[in-house]
């Protein structure tokens, strides 16, 4: 029987990712009333809504991946109240202007005090709630909320009443998947044809910005805007018959490191005596485009033939550029071959040959010294020769 593992972070992972997903969610939501707000996670609160630095909305977001029910003396009632209490106390927040939600996947008790705080209850079901908590915070033992309990009878009546009134349980909430499929709703105008593939370009944005937000300390917040344009900028790229482009530095590509020496396009690349420097970079766009090539085949995004299609108009290319440099230049000594060799390699990474809807330097460039990998084209005027071993046995 295997063994279950001691500790498993997948519940803690969900609810990272919960968390960020929904701040998506609210983001694309909150872009439509209140366009010029910022958006931040774990600086005030789990997700905080911001105008001006100055806090309008908490929100606590708890996922479950097996959901429970919430009742008065749940250790995540007490612990998110008191979070709320601690802003307070520290003077970041104001209760009369700052709105509490909690976000739970878990529902609330019939009758409890969370199912009191739902939106829409009345001012008379928030003084039920209060007696409710009071009740609680006396009646528990448990130490994990001892202080959350104290804090919260400290309170005077008023005080409370002001601090549940600007409370709103949003329980029972969609989970992380059903979370994504709101998401997918949300922008499902920037690009009908594939929803799901610019739902996840945009996750796999916005994941980015919250890593660099929460690493550095200086811009916490993002600004709702951004998130409006990157979707729109994923709509353009996803629209129609366009291909998508991904930042080259997000692709997860290796660089060049000395084991390539053996691959048949860096010894290509050898053969002329180019520059470490141009290696280098032109293995980084080999592997780049590989990867982004990759990308779009796995997501079904390509048309029949359409990479080799374009291969077959690079080769050409590279035909008419090969037979207009051994016609026009004096090619007969080592020096002037490896010259010619090294002129041809460069001319092909600084072309932008479209793809579609992509003309980008690097894919034009990493396609190419994909032909030179498999020798379907090759720099040094005499490649067939140098690498006649590689082409009788079919192994370059």
């Amino acid at each position: 029987m295997p063994l279950k593992p001691k500790h498993n972070a997948s519940a803690s992972m969900a609810g990272y990712l919960f968390q960020c997903r929904l701040a998506l969610l609210h983001g694309l939501q909150m872009a439509k009333k209140k366009p010029n707000g910022h958006i931040s996670i774990e600086k005030f609160d789990d997700i905080a809504f911001e105008n001006d630095d100055l806090s309008l909305c908490l929100s606590q977001a708890k996922h479950s991946v097996n959901p429970k029910t919430l009742d008065d003396m749940s250790v995540d009632v007490w612990k998110t109240l008191n979070i709320w209490m601690s802003h307070f106390d520290q003077g970041l927040i104001t209760l009369n202007s700052t709105k509490f939600v909690l976000i739970t996947t878990s529902t609330s008790a019939e009758g409890s005090a969370m199912s009191l705080l739902r939106p829409g209850t009345s001012i008379e079901e928030r003084e039920q709630c209060l007696l409710l908590l009071r009740n609680a915070a006396h009646r528990s033992g448990n130490m994990q909320t001892a202080a959350a309990r104290s804090k919260f009878l400290a309170l005077t009546d008023e005080q409370a009443l002001i601090f549940l009134k600007q409370i709103e349980v949003l329980d029972n909430h969609p989970n992380l998947i059903d979370v994504m499929s709101e998401i997918e709703g949300e922008i499902v105008l920037i690009a009908p044809s594939h929803i799901q593939l610019a739902a996840a370009y945009l996750e796999g944005w916005w994941l980015g910005v919250v890593g660099k937000c929460l690493i550095e300390d200086t811009n916490a917040s993002i600004p709702v805007q951004h998130i409006i344009m990157k979707a729109n900028e994923i709509g353009k790229s996803l629209g129609g018959d366009a291909l998508p482009i991904d930042d080259p530095n997000e692709l997860g590509a290796k660089g060049y490191s000395d084991d390539d020496e053996v691959e048949m396009f860096v010894r290509q690349m050898r053969a002329v005596n180019l520059p470490d420097r141009i290696v280098r970079r032109s293995t980084q766009d080999y592997y780049r485009a590989f990867a982004q090539r990759s990308k779009w085949a796995r997501e079904n995004l390509l048309l029949d033939l359409e990479l080799s299609k374009y291969d077959a108009s690079l080769k050409d290319k590279w035909e008419r550029k090969f037979d207009a440099e051994l016609t026009t230049k004096p090619i007969s000594t080592e020096t002037e071959k490896n010259d010619m060799g090294r002129d041809l390699c460069l001319w092909a990474s600084q072309q932008s040959i479209p793809l579609r809807n992509i003309v980008e330097a690097w894919i034009t460039s990493g396609s190419f010294q994909g032909l030179a990998d498999r020798l379907q084209i090759g720099w040094h005027p005499e490649y067939k020769t140098i690498f006649a071993k590689e082409l009788s046995d079919g192994s370059p």
